[in-house]
């Protein structure tokens, strides 16, 4: 357990450490960076931001130069005098001969320094007087406890420390004894020496204990030799060897929080310079960190005074200080390797713990993939892998199966009106139902967003397949879905594809797809079986999007205009704008063929606003009537359409209130895009007209508080019409609910007087359709409205 928690105090002194070199070498590369920036100033700053940063770096190196030096020889001598095993003063003499003030700035002795307690003062002075100090008398402090003796002492000039002598009573030297004693070479705060303290005031000075411990050979320490040195001495030795007076330093301790001067230059510094150009180093001294404060003097700000710009970035002390701190560190080599061996083994651990992590993520992950794999999250059914291993085994090999492929009609619409997750409702009903109404042998599958497929065995010919088709859809129709507060019907559009000798799953799958492509393109969410003559129309619809993407630069599209009659007095009030388009090939193309492919090209967009345009041009020059524009869902997710349509009117000349935009109820439904954009059409007088409804999957609650003046009902009612209650139930419900809302209606589709007659009776008062004119282009329109006009100006 020691051993353990002996580990753990060493790791975590190492650590330390580390976050220490960590912590001044972020300190250093600031203090550098803050000097750069200051040095970018002015050209005289920058010059003598330099010369300050190399002064700086001179006086700290012959610091650091000095305090080694130092280091270096106390140990040289600590163990030599360590070797000698009957140390006497003769020895000490001999040994420390070669030292002098000359190579060591600022120092004044050199002494052996003995320590002991109160019971072994007398044994100790005994036994040095019988090594031969006669005359050696140890005067303990009166404080008692831990003593330290100078035994032998050497003077360089100066007075030295009398032998004998308790340097205990000096908290400075005995603390800088008891950190030699555990780290080796040690520096004592600044404090006035022993042997300076009977000078006069002003002649004493701080000065530094340097230590190191003297150890036996063979056996533990046997004292410290100390050297003492004048901070002052050694800082003036500095300044003038480097900087020739070109700057003053101050070198202060801020040991305990409070800031302590060592030492200061005789040279003064200038009296007026920038602030900037002051620099502030830390000096490291065995233990001890120092903080040394140099400052320009007038010379070198004379120096600096020619105009001389550099923008040169001048590296700080880092390399001296981490060339200090590897030296240190160096010395405890066993205890960094062992870091690294920690850190090593930290490392593997955990490796092989996000190993283990990774591995279980694997293993869940594949039992996911492989709950996953052959079936669809969402609706329980085979997915597209699941289905493929399927018709591997049977397609080619029998002929006595049929593919249906289906993919649900206005899906998009429902998505839009109640949101994806009424969608994925849908979807998820809309599998149930295949799944109870397929054979234990058959396979159903979705293989899309709303496509399904479903695998039809022991299919006896194709009128079979067709059959199940049509059970499918039979089935779907009579199981609405419930979204919310409405019930939706399920409605589809099925291929069928029959096997084939030789047959592959991908060539069985296109002639489904074909089948299906052509049920909704018929859009009578049916059946269709492939054939060979059945035109895949998906390269069709493909090229006819190609042709119509440049149909209005080459002038093909043109706009024909069908009116809307006041049923009481069959007179045109307005006339509801229609595209044609004239293709140079195929002739005219129907709206019901290309509007569908300009919605999902986004083509619509540039076609609605050319017949917007092209009908308010015309309308303006008919007065008396208003016009009426169809607008596409998608035009109603553009955010400038609003300022398209004003433009439009701008320059055309149209009043708004001449204006309806018709709007399909699937647009409707999507409030987001919606009501926002219909209020500010209304609020510029603009009318709103929603066509073709009772369709869609709008909710009756909509209108409440939809922003529309107009209810168009849609054709398909109208031909309901035939003079009984059942036939017109479900278009006097609109008419009643328009009167109720305040909302003009327009019936579409009157191909009949009878139609026409019974409408008036039900209350509409507008309609159009062929019994009145076909879409007509102007000329024909305006030689039409010139003759029903013709007639009231005769009576009058």
């Amino acid at each position: 357990m020691q051993a353990v928690r002996a580990t753990f105090l060493q790791s975590n002194r190492r650590r330390w450490s580390g976050v220490a070199l960590v912590v001044v070498v972020a300190i250093l590369g600031c203090a550098g960076s803050w000097i750069a920036a200051g040095n970018a100033r002015s050209a005289e700053q920058r010059y003598a931001a330099q010369l300050m940063d190399r002064y700086t770096s001179d006086v700290d190196r012959a610091i650091q130069t000095e305090i080694q030096r130092y280091d270096d020889t106390l140990t040289d001598l600590s163990i030599a005098l360590g070797a000698q095993t009957d140390l006497t003063s003769e020895d000490f003499t001999w040994i420390t001969n070669k030292v002098s003030k000359r190579g060591l700035p600022g120092a004044t002795s050199l002494g052996f320094i003995v320590g002991t307690h109160d019971s072994g003062v007398d044994a100790l002075e005994s036994f040095w007087r019988w090594r031969g100090e006669k005359g050696l008398t140890l005067r303990p402090a009166p404080t008692g406890g831990q003593h330290a003796f100078a035994i032998i002492t050497r003077s360089f000039g100066g007075v030295p420390v009398a032998a004998g002598t308790d340097l205990s009573t000096t908290p400075e030297v005995a603390d800088t004894l008891r950190d030699s004693k555990l780290y080796g070479f040690a520096v004592s705060r600044p404090h006035v020496l022993l042997e300076d303290r009977a000078l006069p005031a002003a002649q004493q000075q701080p000065s530094f204990l340097f230590a190191v411990p003297i150890h036996q050979i063979g056996s533990g320490i046997r004292g410290w030799l100390t050297m003492g040195v004048h901070a002052r001495d050694l800082l003036t030795t500095a300044l003038r060897t480097h900087v020739h007076g070109a700057v003053t330093a101050d070198l202060d301790d801020p040991a305990d929080g409070v800031e302590q001067a060592i030492a200061s230059a005789s040279d003064a510094a200038a009296r007026d310079y920038p602030a900037s150009l002051d620099r502030v180093v830390r000096v490291t001294a065995g233990l001890r960190t120092w903080e040394l404060e140099v400052r320009p003097t007038d010379r070198l700000l004379k120096e600096t005074d020619r105009g001389i710009v550099r923008n040169t970035f001048v590296v700080a002390m880092t390399i001296t200080l981490l060339l200090t701190l590897l030296i240190g560190l160096l010395a405890g080599a066993r205890n960094r390797a062992m870091s690294r061996v920690d850190a090593a083994t930290a490392a593997l651990r955990g490796d092989i713990a996000r190993r283990q992590e990774i591995e279980t993520r694997l293993r869940e992950r594949e039992l996911e993939l492989e709950q996953l794999a052959l079936h669809d999250s969402l609706t329980g059914l085979a997915n597209r892998a699941g289905l493929d291993a399927v018709l591997a085994e049977v397609v080619g090999d029998r002929t006595d199966i049929a593919l249906l492929l289906i993919d649900l009609d206005d899906f998009k619409l429902v998505n839009d009106a109640y949101g994806h997750a009424a969608g994925d409702t849908m979807l998820a009903a809309f599998a149930q139902l295949l799944l109870a109404g397929v054979r234990t042998d058959d396979v159903a599958a979705r293989i899309g967003g709303d496509e399904f497929v479903v695998l039809v065995t022991d299919v006896p010919d194709e009128a079979g397949a067709v059959a199940a088709a049509q059970r499918i859809l039979a089935t779907a129709a009579a199981a609405p879905v419930r979204l919310g507060d409405d019930t939706v019907a399920v409605r589809a559009s099925i291929g069928v594809a029959t096997g084939r000798d030789g047959d592959t799953p991908k060539e069985l799958l296109r002639r489904a797809d074909v089948a299906m492509y052509q049920a909704k393109h018929l859009g009578t969410h049916g059946v269709q079986l492939h054939d060979p003559s059945m035109i895949d129309r998906r390269a069709a619809d493909a090229q006819l999007a190609d042709d119509l993407a440049g149909a209005l630069d080459r002038g093909e599209l043109h706009v024909l205009y069908q009116p809307l009659v006041d049923l009481a007095g069959s007179r045109p009030v307005g006339v509801e704008a229609l595209v044609r388009w004239q293709h140079p090939r195929l002739g005219m193309v129907s709206p019901a063929q290309f509007i569908p492919i300009a919605e999902r090209s986004g083509t619509i967009t540039g076609i609605g606003l050319f017949v917007l345009e092209t009908a308010c041009r015309q309308v303006a020059n008919w007065d008396g009537l208003y016009v009426s524009v169809n607008l596409s869902p998608r035009q109603l997710q553009e955010p400038t359409l609003v300022r398209d349509v004003l433009d439009v009117l701008a320059r055309t000349g149209l009043a708004p209130q001449r204006l309806v935009l018709e709007i399909t109820e699937s647009a409707l439904v999507d409030e987001s895009a919606g009501i926002a954009m219909l209020s500010e059409f209304r609020s510029h007088g603009i009318r709103v007209a929603i066509d073709d409804f009772g369709t869609g999957y709008s909710s009756l609650h909509y209108l409440t508080r939809l922003p529309v003046d107009i209810l168009k009902i849609d054709r398909s009612f109208v031909a309901e019409l035939n003079g009984t209650p059942e036939g017109s139930g479900i278009t006097e419900a609109v008419l009643r609910l328009s009167q109720v809302l305040h909302l003009t209606t327009v019936a579409e589709g009157i191909e009949t007087t009878e139609q026409a007659a019974e409408l008036q009776t039900l209350g509409c008062g507008i309609g159009q359709g062929y019994l009145f004119a076909r879409p007509l282009p102007p000329a024909e329109l305006l030689e039409m409205l010139v003759s029903t006009a013709r007639p009231a100006s005769t009576a009058n």
